[in-house]
């Protein structure tokens, strides 16, 4: 469904900001700092559309992505953003006064009228869209934002040079290691606050570093590699979600303590299963991509069968994972090419299919034993 945008009323026709001129690596820019809603009201994005605007650069806006970076402004006291990107298409929108002081500093005064005026894009947004696209107090429900940030505005550059640098702003960024964002998530989140708001990464951060787990030591939480192998903490946490994205007795269990102590047990159990797997852990397919998402598939038919007869411990899961068919779990045997979360169904379907069911205790009083050891 698409969005409401108003029409902002009460910007001024001109907009003067100091500002320095310079070049960043060959381009000319004016560099300074704005109010986010002035930033977002004299710019649009040049959204690429196949048909309709196949000479656009930018990639199609994400509601989701937009409304997190206005949510992260807005409520955050300490928060940084990395300048705004801008392109003056039109340079008869903009005009520089030098300073007495410098050539270099003075004062860029916006034609604002005018860009309102103007049919087409006069400033156009390189790189900054989904931080802007909410900012400037244009749909309802997300009133303009005040707060300054830093801008860059190139100018003199043809349509094809500007496409050029977004690609390059894309192209050279290094995206930053998933398991390393959930394990600074983890870290600036306080343990009990963690377990109600991401239970996953809670889990599979606390098997990495509970002596007692077999995935003890285990799990790569970003940074430099090590020299051995290791589960990323985004892979782990992805399947512990896995885990617990269909209602049975262990998402039930009232506290993710209780559900580590029960997840913990069945990782022990599947290392007695499959102990070539730790031992050789890069020929096996269990503690990576498809494989280990399977075997977290697998584990939530497995302990929801166990918590049916009233037991946790790793012996009774061994128990319903030793009831089928042995399976070869190397990269040549059985599940050798499935990928992806599909893939990791299809195995958990496969192995699961072999198991028999169990029924009993009411998961409180199962959460009471679990508790007391």
């Amino acid at each position: 469904m698409s969005e409401r945008r108003l029409i902002k009323s009460g910007m001024p026709d001109f907009l003067e900001l100091q500002v320095m001129c310079g070049k960043v690596l060959g381009v000319d820019v004016y560099r300074g700092y704005a109010r986010l809603c002035d930033l977002a009201n004299i710019s649009k994005a040049d959204i690429f559309d196949q048909k309709t605007n196949p000479l656009g650069t930018q990639r199609d806006l994400s509601p989701k992505h937009a409304k997190d970076a206005y949510g992260y402004v807005r409520e955050r006291e300490l928060a940084f953003w990395p300048e705004v990107f801008l392109c003056a298409r039109n340079p008869n929108v903009i005009h520089f006064e030098h300073s007495k002081i410098s050539d270099k500093m003075g004062i860029l005064k916006i034609n604002v009228d005018s860009i309102r005026n103007e049919k087409t894009i006069t400033i156009s947004r390189v790189d900054g869209n989904h931080r802007l696209h909410y900012a400037g107090g244009n749909f309802p429900g997300f009133p303009a934002i005040e707060k300054e940030v830093s801008f860059c505005m190139a100018f003199k550059l043809t349509l094809e040079e500007e496409i050029i640098l977004f690609r390059d702003i894309n192209d050279n960024q290094r995206r930053m290691n998933t398991s390393h964002l959930d394990n600074i998530e983890a870290r600036l989140t306080e343990a009990d606050k963690l377990k109600r708001m991401d239970p996953a990464l809670y889990i599979a951060k606390k098997l990495g570093t509970d002596k007692e787990s077999p995935l003890y030591e285990k799990i790569f939480e970003g940074g430099k590699k090590p020299g051995y192998f290791a589960i990323p903490l985004r892979s782990l946490k992805t399947g512990i979600q896995y885990m617990l994205s269909q209602p049975n007795k262990l998402t039930e269990l009232p506290d993710a303590d209780v559900q580590y102590t029960v997840i913990r047990n069945y990782f022990k159990a599947v290392r007695e299963w499959l102990p070539e797997a730790w031992q050789e852990p890069t020929q096996y397919l269990v503690m990576r991509g498809a494989g280990l998402w399977a075997i977290c598939f697998i584990g939530a038919t497995v302990i929801d069968r166990t918590l049916s007869s009233g037991n946790f411990i790793p012996a009774y899961m061994l128990k319903v994972l030793r009831s089928g068919p042995s399976w070869d779990w190397s990269r040549a045997g059985n599940f050798a090419g499935y990928s992806g979360r599909g893939g990791a169904v299809k195995i958990r379907d496969a192995v699961v299919s072999e198991f028999s069911d169990e029924s009993g205790i009411s998961i409180k009083a199962l959460a009471e034993k679990i508790l007391k050891g």
